[in-house]
This record gives structure tokens, C-alpha cells and sequence, in this order.
């Protein structure tokens, strides 16, 4: 396969990068496996392309601005011919002028003396006599005005002895070959002038194009450029580029830099000119950086603070002689003769660097004063971004490692503070905007949010009572496919304000905790829970729509509340908390825990009946205490099966609880946003995982199954008809009724989870049929989709939030000091040993060496032995 090539040539470069001017030939039948670099400046060299150029290539169809590529060695060559190959489009070949050295000598002098001379030997190297340059006299005036704009100085061209005065922006340039073609006028902004100019017949265009050097021409654009540039201030190589002919250059940064005062900027006539004075940049700033005179800075905050951060990096302390609101005068503190002043620019919201005398002298101090607490702070926001919190000591190892400074505690800590302030916000500024938060999140609708305001009497300014969230995803994913069980649960803020976070779980099919409602309150008592349990059932639909079941621990207040207004829920308790109050009346033990498991975990009441009885024999107290607590809500044979969970623990609320531990310490948009955003990505990450799940019944419940099938090879069923099985032990006399047609099976194990106990498994396979078609839709993948479906809508930053209207700013709180000395240390379970290597003898009986009698030792000993001598 051949491909084709369209080759430009002759022509130039301009600054909308558009080829214009030039010729065009199209090179058909180029073979790929003989196409190489070398082959191209062939190509290009047999249309007498003798000079220094580039080669510039892209596909007809894409656009010349994004697509351009330089073609400079052979791999770009087969990248070219492997476009061609794949597309089957006609490549697009530019050629580009390189300056011969003579031409940049030329450009490079700066004399109007060796003009003649250098243009002599150009003009003979060029093949043109050096007496058709004593035709041309070249004179220039300038006439300044401002300082951005020079006026063109006039040539006097004489043909013969007729002298003719020409502006010099009406010289049209041309080619080797003296060409007025149209293609090679170079049109800029006064363009309608000279049309003008021509109609009326003062142009000598053709005589002059035929006379005037080629060469000469591009000294005078390159010459008049150049005045423009260096009458400003200086001259460097690379500053513009020239519109004829593109050398080999760098871009300045500058160049291509966004803001509005780059230091580079651009003439009428695209050429560009560098401004007199430098503008401070903050990323600019290092060890290495060095203050100039007549540098700019945008307020004397930034002045100050550059002056700060570089005797830090530098190790320099300074003084602040002069400080106030239009200047500022900086000296060294040990006067090794350093000294700077900045102030304000007369009219201009700019303030300058003015007087700069000499360079510190001075030794390097470790103790460094200007290392103040807010650039600390500064330097501490970037490592937080990176890592989640250091210790006051970290960040003093940190700064001495980094900075060679030494700080104290208390500044290492103060500049925490300040730095997680700006990183999570202020508590009393985030409780002002709360309402602003509240309306962004209704503008998305996204969920429920309630607001409760504390204000006693009506001229008091209101203050923070309550928050309530419940996010519209959530609410939709829990009522889609999980079952009608809610773990209700608190815990402490760890903020200066203190406060509780309610939080309501549910269960997803995996098993796996479902967060459904969050309220952040003043205390936990029972008005908060009713106030937060009374939202969250408005949410769900009530007890209207469906029956729910609840577990909890003993919070205070709760179990009142679940008494009063909830006839229609089922509540049961934690059996780790229950078994930590057993613990601190009874002292606990192997065997009674063993025990009030048992009888917790049986699943019909026989069962339960004979571990009671054997715990009534070691502790009727005990036996006595667990009697009078309702078997419904400890107990599982006393559990109702419509939510097809036999849970007795709470610690899927627990676990959400340590989960969100990381930002229990922030203020209360912060913290809540970080709920959110956790959910958020939580449900986007399981919906994906559960699209690609190969299985029918979800990982977890799966696991329980497979336990099941295990225990069921000692069960042996004998079909009674229909659907109907006993199922004997094939040791003990233990024997099961199995309804297939129910899901029924009377050790109440199959009713009350929804998946096949081991009774069931066994008829199940006595009649080859899967176990997993009889497990309950709740575990099964349809409801897991279903349950993640719902997204958490995205909500925009504080930056956009609604202003709200009409709504007073909150207060925060106001922090209650507990009576009693502080807790310093966590509170320990009751069996928890406080030695990690000696055991407590707490709960130990003592017996006495004396009598021989238990419950005092030898000291207390009433019957101590008297010896007599």
C-alpha cells in the first residue's frame, strides 16, 4: 500500500501557527517500507530547498493547532507512514525556514555604524553586487512617545535621481526572487491604511520590490523589531519570533502564563516586550530566592510573610523596625547590615520593594524567631493533606529535620490548632452556617434534614439544639431490600462542645451494616431519643407501613421511650451489654457465661427451659434477675420471624460507630460532610462490586449456609409425604419436623433467619434439590442490587451554598462541665484486666489460713490463734 503526501513549501509560519504564503506539490506513490527520514529531505531538497529547515507533519483531516508534529528522525517517520497506513488519508507536509548564521549576525548587531559593512558581505554571499546597496540610504528618527509605544522612522529610497519618501510599514517584503505576489504581503492592524494609500498612487511597490535586497528587507523588519524591544528596558534571545522565518527557540513561561501581570507582554505587531519590573510570585519562593529592587508584591501581608518564610529557610533572624499600615522596614536583627523597605505604590493598590542594601553576613540561628505560629501553621496544613494527624512532638522533629529549626511545645501545638482550623473549619462558624449547609443539600434533594433551635426566651440569640440527616438514598436502599431491622446507637463528640451522634443501622443481604440516620444532639436523654426516633420512623413510614424491630443496649432514656411510643415495634437488647450488668452483680465466670448464652441462644423453649434450670442450680439470684428481663428481647425462641434476623448482639452499630471514630473530633459540617462523603463512595463501590458478584446467595449468608451443609451429614430425614420430613440424629434420639412447602422447621432455626438450617438441608437433599433455592430473597443477589441502586447526590462546595434568607445564625452550644474530676482514661469492661501481665484478683474468693474458712483472710480473722510464751 502506497500513501500520498501534500507538500508546503516556501512559505512561513504566522501566529495563528497557519502556513501562509509558499507553494504546494503533492508527492503521490511513497512506499511505507521505504520511507524514512533521509527520504523526506529528499523529497524536499528536489525543489531546490538548499537552505537549513524543518519539516512539520500532520493528517489532512485533524487540525493543524493540537496535531502539529516535528519530523526529525526515522521513528517519526514511521509514525507517519503507520498514520497513513491506518487512516488512509493524504499526509500534510510543511516545510520551515531555519536563519542562515549570516542572518542572525545581522539581527545581533547593534550598531547603525556596521550596517553597510555587514550588509556588503551578506549581499555578496548572497550572489547580489555590493554596489546596489550605495542605491539604498538608510536613515531613522524617532520620536518617542510614552514609554509603550516608538514611533517607525522613515527610509528614503533613491531610484536614480528620483528620491521618494516611503514609511517604512509600507515596504512589503518579498522573496529571493522579488515576487509582489499577494500571498507575500504582510497584512497587520493598518492594512485599510495602505489600500488607501495605493489607490492614490504614492506606493513605488514594484520598482522597489525589484531593487530592494531580500536580505536587506529582513535586516530592516529584524532591525525595527528589535528597537522596539531593547528601548524597553533589555534584549534577550528567544523574546519574540519573527514573522518570515521561525528559528530555533525556547518559550518563555511567561509567555504562556495565564495571569493578567505576566511580565511579558505583546506589541501591536505580535512582537513581545518584557515589562520593567518583577511581581512577586509565592511559588517562587525557596531557599535560593532572591529579593530584588522594584519588586511588587499585592499587599504588605505577602510582603512580610516572604520575608518571614525566607530568614526561615535561610536561617537569618530579622527585625521589624518600621510596621504599619503603608510600609514596612526590615532589618537583621544581629545588624550584620541587611536592609529592605517596601511601601505603597502612589495610586495603585501595589506595594514596592524600595530601598535593598547588601545580603545577610550573619551566622545561621537554630532558634529561629521568625519561624512565628502561623507559618508553622502553614507548613503543617501541607503535611496534614498527606498525613492524618501528628503529635507535638512529630511536628518538632519534623520542622528540625526539615527547616533546621527549634521550637517549643507550646508553639508545635498552637500551629496545630490553627492549621486543623483552616483544614476543617472553625465550630462556631460552622454552626453560624449550618442553615447554608441545610439549604444546599434541600436544593439537591437528597434527603430529610431537621433542624432544632434552643432559645429560651425570644430576645436571646438562638442556639444549636439538635441536627437530624437522613439521606434519600439510604432511606430508598434500606426500605428497597433490607430487612425491617434498625441497631440504634450513640456515641461521644470529641469536640470543644461535646454533644452526642445518634446513629440508626440497618442490615444489608450481605450482612453487612446499612447506615440509615444520623442526629447530632446536646446529650443523649429521652428526649432526644424521641425526637430522633420520632423522625426516623416519619422517614421509614411509621408503624403503619410495617412492623419494625429494634435493638439497643440500655441508653439512657431509650428504653423508656421504646415503651411510651412504640407499641407497634419489637425491641430487643444488646446481649453483650445485658452480659456486662449480669457480670457486675453476679462476678461472671465460665460457666454461668456459658450458661446465659446458652439459654440466650436457644432457639426453642425446651432448650432454653434446661439451660435456665441448670443455671438456677448454680445461681438462683442469677436465675432470679434473668427471669424478671422479657424473654422478647433477649431471648431467640421468643423472637418474632417476619424480619428473618436472629441478632442478639448490637455491633453493627458499633462497628459504623468505630468506623466514623476520625471524625468525631471535627466541627459539625465538617464531620457530617465526612459522613456523607463515606457513604457516598461506600454505595458507589458495592453497587460496582455487586454488578460483577458470579453467585446467587450473597458471600456472607452463603458462609452460614455451607456451616449448615457441613452439620447436616448426622441428620438422617424419612419423608412423611408431601413436603413433610423427620429428620432424626443419627446418634442421639433427637428428631425435627421439616416442612419443605413452609420453609418451616420446628427447632424455629429455618422460620426465624431464612436460611435452611441443618434439618432442613438434609430433606432438602433427600430429594436433589439445591439448598439455595430455599434461602429467602433478603440474602439473595436481586436484593443486594436493589438495596445500592439509590446514588448519594453530590453537593457543591461552601463556596456555592445558598445564602439562606430570613434564618437567624446559630450559636454553639454551650458546653456543660460534667461534676467530678475528668476522665483521663477509657472505661473498662467489667472482665477486662486492667495488667496485661499479671492477673487482677478481682472477684476472687479469699480463703483464710487460719480457720480454714472462705470470704476473709488471716488478717481479719476473728478466730486468730493466741500463742502463749
Amino acid at each position: 500500500m502506497v500513501f500520498e503526501v501534500r507538500l508546503h513549501h516556501m512559505g512561513r509560519f504566522d501566529r495563528g501557527l497557519q502556513y501562509v504564503g509558499g507553494e504546494v506539490h503533492v508527492v503521490v506513490g511513497l512506499d511505507p517500507d521505504r520511507w524514512s527520514y533521509f527520504e523526506a529531505v529528499d523529497i524536499v531538497k528536489e525543489f531546490k530547498y538548499d537552505g537549513d529547515f524543518k519539516l512539520w507533519w500532520k493528517g489532512s483531516r485533524e487540525i493543524m493547532m493540537n496535531n502539529l508534529r516535528l519530523l526529525s528522525d526515522d521513528r517519526e517517520a514511521m509514525n507517519l507512514s503507520k498514520y497513513a497506513e491506518g487512516t488512509g488519508d493524504m499526509v500534510e507536509m510543511y516545510v520551515q525556514h531555519v536563519p542562515s548564521e549570516a542572518e542572525e549576525v545581522l539581527f545581533l548587531s547593534g550598531g547603525e555604524d556596521t550596517v553597510d559593512g555587514n550588509m556588503e558581505g551578506v549581499a555578496e554571499e548572497q550572489g547580489h553586487p555590493a554596489k546596489e546597496h550605495n542605491d539604498v540610504e538608510i536613515g531613522h528618527e524617532e520620536d518617542e512617545v510614552g514609554e509603550e509605544e516608538v514611533q517607525i522612522a522613515e527610509e528614503e529610497v533613491q531610484i536614480g535621481e528620483e528620491e521618494v519618501g516611503v514609511d517604512e510599514e509600507e515596504v512589503v517584503i518579498g522573496d529571493d526572487e522579488g515576487s509582489d505576489s499577494e500571498e507575500e504581503v504582510d497584512i497587520d492592524e493598518s492594512e485599510e491604511e495602505r489600500m488607501d494609500n495605493d489607490d492614490d498612487g504614492f506606493g513605488v511597490e514594484d520598482d522597489v520590490r525589484r531593487n530592494i535586497n531580500p536580505v536587506l528587507d529582513r535586516w530592516n523588519l529584524m532591525k525595527r523589531r528589535k528597537k522596539r524591544v531593547t528601548r524597553r528596558g533589555y534584549f534577550h534571545e528567544g523574546s519574540f519570533v519573527m514573522d518570515d522565518e521561525v528559528g530555533e527557540h525556547e518559550i518563555d513561561e511567561e509567555y504562556i502564563s495565564d495571569e493578567l501581570d505576566s511580565d511579558l507582554e505583546s506589541d501591536e505587531d505580535g512582537s513581545l516586550k518584557q515589562g520593567k519590573l518583577k511581581k512577586f510570585r509565592q511559588d517562587d519562593m525557596n531557599k535560593d530566592f532572591k529579593f530584588s529592587l522594584g519588586m511588587e508584591f499585592g499587599s504588605l501581608k505577602e510582603f512580610k510573610n516572604a520575608l518571614m518564610e525566607h530568614s526561615v529557610l535561610n536561617g537569618k533572624e530579622i527585625k521589624f523596625v518600621k510596621n504599619d499600615l503603608t510600609r514596612v522596614r526590615v532589618e537583621c536583627k544581629k545588624k550584620c547590615g541587611f536592609l529592605i523597605m517596601a511601601s505603597k505604590v502612589g495610586g495603585k493598590e501595589t506595594f514596592q520593594v524600595k530601598t535593598l542594601v547588601g545580603r545577610h553576613r550573619c551566622g545561621r540561628v537554630f532558634g529561629n524567631t521568625s519561624a512565628s505560629v502561623n507559618w508553622i501553621a502553614q507548613v503543617l496544613i501541607d503535611r496534614f493533606v498527606n498525613v492524618a494527624n501528628m503529635t507535638v512532638n512529630q511536628i518538632i522533629d519534623d520542622i528540625k529535620k526539615s527547616y533546621s529549626v527549634g521550637i517549643s511545645a507550646w508553639k508545635a501545638g498552637k500551629a496545630k490548632q490553627i492549621a486543623l482550623d483552616s483544614l476543617v473549619g472553625d465550630g462556631d462558624r460552622q454552626y453560624a452556617r449550618l442553615y447554608d449547609y441545610v439549604g444546599e443539600l434541600l436544593r439537591v434533594k437528597c434527603g430529610t434534614f431537621k433542624i432544632k433551635v434552643n432559645q429560651p426566651q425570644p430576645s436571646l440569640p438562638p442556639r444549636f439544639g439538635s441536627f437530624y440527616m437522613c439521606l434519600k438514598g439510604c432511606k430508598q436502599g434500606f426500605l428497597g431490600s433490607c430487612r425491617p431491622f434498625i441497631g440504634v446507637d450513640g456515641c461521644h463528640l470529641k469536640t470543644q462542645y461535646g454533644g452526642q451522634l445518634l446513629v440508626a443501622v440497618g442490615r444489608d443481604p450481605n450482612d453487612q451494616y446499612f447506615p440509615l440516620a444520623f442526629a447530632v444532639v446536646e446529650n443523649e436523654c429521652k428526649e432526644t431519643w424521641r425526637w430522633f426516633l420520632s423522625l426516623l420512623l416519619d422517614d421509614i413510614g411509621g408503624t403503619e407501613c410495617q412492623r419494625w424491630v429494634f435493638i439497643s443496649d440500655q441508653q439512657k432514656g431509650l428504653m423508656t421511650v421504646f415503651d411510651e411510643m412504640m407499641d407497634g415495634v419489637e425491641h430487643r437488647l444488646c446481649l453483650r451489654h445485658l452480659y456486662n450488668n449480669f457480670k457486675k452483680r453476679f462476678g461472671g465466670g465460665v460457666l454461668i457465661r456459658d450458661l446465659m448464652m446458652g439459654a440466650a441462644k436457644a432457639t426453642y423453649e425446651k432448650e432454653w427451659e434446661k439451660k435456665m434450670g441448670e443455671l438456677k442450680a448454680i445461681n438462683n439470684d442469677a436465675y432470679n434477675w434473668l427471669i424478671g428481663i422479657p424473654t422478647k428481647t433477649w431471648c431467640k425462641h421468643a423472637f418474632s420471624t417476619y424480619c428473618r434476623c436472629d441478632v442478639l448482639i448490637n455491633n453493627l452499630s458499633e462497628s459504623f460507630n468505630s468506623t466514623i471514630l476520625i471524625a468525631r473530633d471535627k466541627p459539625i459540617i465538617t464531620m457530617m460532610e465526612w459522613i456523607r462523603t463515606y457513604i457516598m463512595k461506600r454505595f458507589a463501590s458495592l453497587r460496582e462490586k455487586a454488578m460483577t458478584y458470579p453467585g446467587v446467595v450473597m458471600p456472607r449468608p452463603r458462609k452460614r449456609l455451607d456451616k449448615e451443609i457441613e452439620k447436616s451429614g448426622n441428620w438422617i430425614p424419612t419423608w412423611a409425604g408431601a413436603e413433610k420430613f423427620e429428620v432424626t440424629h443419627g446418634f442421639t434420639m433427637d428428631k425435627f419436623v421439616v416442612d419443605l412447602s413452609n420453609n418451616s422447621c420446628s427447632c424455629y432455626s429455618w422460620d426465624l433467619i431464612g436460611i435452611p438450617c441443618r434439618h432442613a438441608i438434609a430433606a432438602i437433599t433427600y430429594k436433589v434439590q439445591n439448598p439455595e433455592d430455599y434461602v429467602h430473597l433478603y440474602y439473595k443477589k436481586p436484593a443486594y442490587v436493589t438495596c445500592y441502586a439509590p446514588e448519594i447526590i453530590p453537593i457543591n462546595g461552601q463556596q456555592m451554598w445558598p445564602t439562606s434568607e430570613n434564618t437567624p445564625s446559630l450559636l454553639p452550644p454551650i458546653y456543660k462541665t460534667p461534676p467530678g474530676r475528668p476522665k483521663k482514661l477509657r472505661r473498662r469492661e467489667a472482665d477486662e484486666p486492667v495488667s496485661h501481665t499479671k492477673l487482677s484478683k478481682k472477684h476472687s474468693i479469699m480463703k483464710c489460713s487460719s480457720c480454714k474458712e472462705f470470704g476473709h483472710n488471716v488478717r481479719s480473722c476473728r478466730r486468730k490463734k493466741v500463742f502463749f510464751f
